[in-house]
């Protein structure tokens, strides 16, 4: 009977050590874009279809405490790539480095199905210039930043080699730090040729059912630096932009919050337009929202529609998007970066902290 516990306690810590794994892996990723904007002097952009290149790095831990998050396995890793924009005399091309997360929220013997969220630095050779670049409005910075969210449907080759195909929208942006700040989006087909460096079995873990419906607040700050366009007539300017964002959010599944709620901010740019031209602008501004969270691991990503309830906002829409893209450094509490947008121009980037308070569970 004692050599058979021995045996069982040994196979046991076996199965432990090799469950408890680390996968390695390197992805290559292929997409071609179709540039999306609705400002009509952008337009004649639209024929162009960028080209996007990327290196990852990955990385996955098989663990029982990773497996937790969201009752799936979670790939994180770095990545570098090479956008080509198809058009070298007016956006010229770009080099990319990121850091992305990616759940794989369906894995099966041949198939996973996964979500992956990208936030990064883009480094590009053109940008807007008024004299010899003065349609190019999407950038007027060299160093810009980008956020990604894809989907992707993986099928197993062979041991250790995967290929997927799915479908990413980038942004691109100077996150407000010099006008002119169009942004650019772009959306893609993707193909991706997946190779696992070590330890390519996947073991699977019970599923646990999930209880924690929590009601919460979720809270907000967020703030950085927003500039004002040189004209021929004045200089470039900037101030501080800042606010705080809250929102009563409902736990309705592992992954996913909805809520409702606003935020109050500070806008100095405003101030500066009215010395500038006059104008009855606020520099207070207050909005109503409806608000979607996806958790995604450690990785949070919020969506807003909001309302503006200040009048002479300087904005002549009615509603904005508010976007977070944060990453849990401790338990409820997030950091990382906040974009405010019109449609699919890009207003600011801030950078952003984030707390959840429960209410119940």
């Amino acid at each position: 009977m004692k050599r058979v516990l021995i045996i069982f306690m040994f196979v046991q810590h076996g199965l432990y050590a090799q469950a408890d794994s680390v996968i390695h892996d390197f992805s290559f990723t292929a997409q071609q874009a179709t540039i999306w904007t609705e400002r009509s002097s952008l337009q004649v952009f639209t024929r162009d279809h960028p080209w996007f290149l990327q290196l990852d790095w990955g990385i996955s831990r098989n663990t029982s405490k990773a497996w937790k998050y969201c009752n799936c396995h979670i790939r994180n890793g770095l990545s570098a790539g090479y956008i080509n924009f198809a058009n070298s005399q007016q956006l010229g091309q770009a080099v990319t480095v990121s850091a992305f997360t990616e759940p794989y929220l369906i894995y099966t013997g041949r198939f996973r199905f996964s979500i992956r969220g990208s936030t990064g630095l883009v480094f590009l050779n053109k940008v807007y210039d008024s004299l010899t670049n003065p349609a190019a409005i999407f950038f007027s910075t060299k160093l810009s930043f980008l956020l990604a969210l894809s989907m992707n449907v993986s099928y197993r080759l062979s041991e250790y080699f995967w290929v997927a195909g799915g479908v990413q929208f980038n942004h691109l942006s100077n996150g407000g730090r010099k006008d002119p700040n169009e942004g650019m989006n772009f959306i893609a087909p993707t193909l991706s040729l997946n190779y696992l460096l070590t330890n390519p079995s996947i073991f699977k873990r019970p599923k646990t059912k999930y209880r924690d419906t929590m009601l919460g607040l979720m809270l907000h700050s967020f703030g950085n630096r927003h500039k004002v366009q040189a004209t021929p007539v004045y200089r470039e300017e900037s101030s501080i932009v800042a606010g705080i964002n809250i929102g009563l959010i409902k736990r309705v599944g592992r992954l996913t919050g909805l809520g409702i709620g606003g935020e109050y901010y500070y806008d100095g740019v405003n101030q500066i337009y009215q010395q500038r031209y006059n104008q009855s602008l606020q520099t207070g501004i207050g909005s109503v929202s409806l608000q979607h969270y996806l958790f995604l691991g450690k990785l949070l990503f919020g969506q807003q529609l909001a309302w503006y309830v200040t009048p002479n906002t300087g904005n002549p829409q009615a509603t904005y998007q508010r976007y977070w893209l944060e990453y849990e450094i401790q338990k409820y509490w997030y950091a990382g970066f906040s974009l405010k947008a019109h449609g699919d121009h890009s207003d600011y980037f801030a950078f952003s902290v984030g707390h959840i308070v429960k209410l119940s569970r």
